[in-house]
Order: structure tokens, then sequence, then C-alpha cells
């Protein structure tokens, strides 16, 4: 008899599977320009996924354009708006739904004759014994566009969720709320990895409380001008409980970690933006150009010039012994 292999254990699996995410539709809505609406904030966590058309979401002063097949994940459930005409005014959903909802409120009609959005709205949960501390680690809003990069089962997905969607069977909520926890746990996992993406602190540390929030907040807030003391008062520890805790789990203390944060920002920002030097040190936190080369090449073992004009040449090709240099960036 065959046997198949269990998958790797990893981090970032066994935090979502500690999540164990619960989904519920609020409601499916078909909206004509002009329209807008507000959803208000409360511990609620909540998403929305573009079925079709387009839409402008803003939230705590970010504005994020929205295409389909888009998902938007706030898991804290701070307010916001979504909009197909930025000047539209933005009543409350809640009273959108007591006006123009249909199906007991669980689909929704509303806007001019414009252009066409369908969206899907809804709340999720998360298991019991998952700290608000945990949650509270991360962003406000999470948005998963087409970067070019989703894989094709999740294509195939939204193509489930929009015909399960459009079907109005019998079960069509329950199906759509299953699919709806997919997305989000796709959600979380990518958000998940592109915070770990320097390769510094394992996911796992999320399990952690304090520990938890100091590493987020130095990978969120890096420029700023943190201080064992101020970073402890932050998480609610004392400077030393923080320095033995953070040491113990992260394996080095809080303010060289935060230095290893900054210089790799500092090295994506060279390989792959075209901000000045000077520009990239003030960005990452450091006062001075000259404070900054000194700790970049005491890290990288190159200056930050060289380390810019080597990111910029065309990676090399080997070929059985022969050497040729890729015309890719050509």
């Amino acid at each position: 008899m065959t046997h198949l292999a269990s998958p790797p254990s990893d981090s970032v699996s066994e935090l979502l599977d500690s999540f164990a995410v619960r989904s519920t539709i609020f409601c499916r809505s078909e909206l004509r320009a002009p329209w807008a609406f507000r959803v208000e904030g409360e511990p609620v966590a909540k998403f929305h996924v573009v079925l079709e058309g387009s839409a402008l979401l803003r939230c705590e002063g970010e504005a994020v354009a929205l295409a389909p097949g888009d998902l938007v994940v706030l898991p804290r459930g701070v307010s916001h708006t979504l909009a197909g005409d930025p000047g539209s005014p933005a009543p409350p959903l809640e009273r959108l739904l007591a006006d123009y909802g249909a199906d007991g409120g669980s689909s929704l009609r509303y806007g001019g004759s414009g252009p066409l959005t369908r969206l899907l709205c809804g709340g999720f949960s998360l298991a019991e014994g998952v700290s608000d501390s945990t949650l509270a680690l991360f962003s406000d809003l999470i948005h998963v566009g087409d970067d070019g990069a989703r894989p094709r089962w999740l294509l195939s997905v939204l193509d489930d969720l929009k015909a399960e969607a459009d079907s109005g069977r019998p079960g069509t909520s329950a199906i759509v709320a299953r699919i709806a926890d997919l997305l989000l746990v796709h959600a979380l996992r990518r958000w998940l990895l592109e915070q770990g993406r320097p390769g510094l602190a394992d996911a796992r540390l999320l399990r952690d409380g304090a520990v938890a929030k100091a590493v987020h907040t130095l990978h969120e807030r890096p420029s700023e001008a943190w201080s064992v003391e101020r970073l402890a008062k932050h998480v609610g520890l004392s400077r030393t409980a923080l320095t033995i805790k953070f040491r113990d789990q992260v394996g080095q203390p809080p303010m060289r970690y935060l230095a290893d944060v900054r210089l790799r920002r500092a090295a994506d920002r060279m390989a792959t933006g075209r901000l000045s030097l000077a520009e990239v040190a003030q960005g990452v936190g450091y006062g001075s150009h000259a404070s900054f080369a000194k700790a970049f090449k005491r890290r990288f073992g190159l200056t930050p010039a060289a380390y810019r004009a080597k990111a910029a040449e065309p990676p090399r090709i080997e070929i059985a012994g022969l050497q040729s240099v890729s015309r890719a960036r050509a």
C-alpha cells in the first residue's frame, strides 16, 4: 500500500491552523454608479470581494482601487468606505440594507444607472483562544489584488465564487461562505509571508503577544526613533523584561534587530527603486548618510553605492562552465 507523505510542518501553517477562520456572508450587492457606502468601525473582522466592476476603498486615510477578483480584509473591523464615485455621499451600509435590501437584508441593489459593481461583503471570526494581541498584529487593511502572481487555483476559486453567487440555488450562502474561508486564509498567509520576506523573525512569534507586537512594530515603523525604553512602553513591558524575552525568542537584542530590519529594507529599496542614497538612509531611520554607509558596509560587505551598482548589473548565467550575461533586462 502506498502511503502519502504528510507535508512538512512550518510556522505559517501552524499559525493559520490555529486561527480556524470561519466566514459569514453579510450581503451580496449590485451597485450602479454613482454609489457609495460607509461601514462603521466595530470589533468584527470584515472582508469584501469584488465580483464585477470596480470600487475605491478608503480606510484610515489610505485609498485603494479595487478591480474584479480583488479581496480586501480588515482584521480589526476599522471604519471604511467603498464607492464607485469618490464624490458620492456615503450613508451607512446598515441603512442601505434596511432601505434597499432584499432576501432579509442578504442582498442589496442600490445606486444610479451607471456602470455595475458587484460585491460580496462579509465578516469572519477566529477560533477561541486567539488573543486580541495576536489579531492586533495584522495591518488594519490587507489587500490581495491581481499583481500577476495569483496562483492558478486562486483564479479558479474566484470563478467558482462568482458562479455560485450568481446561481441563487439553495445552499448558496453556505457554499459561498466556505469559499470565502479559503480566500481569507490565502490573504492572511500572503500577508504573513510578505512580512517575513526579509528572512527576519519567524511568524510563530505572533503567538507571543508582547514580543510579537514589538517585532511587528519594528517592521511597520522602522524609521522612527526607537529606543528599548520606548519600545518596552509601547508593548507594555519593562525594559529588562522586553530585552530578555526578545533576545530569548528572536535571538538578538531589540535594537540590533531593528538595525537589521532597517538595513535589509534599505538594500531592497536600493535594488529596486530610484531613491538617492541619502533618501534611502533617511527613509529607514538613519540621521546621516555617513552612519548609514558605515552600518551598511558592516552588514553587507559593500558600500551602499557599490551594492546598488551590483544590483543593477544583469544576472549572469553559467552553462557548462561558460559564463554569459543574461539579456532578460535589455
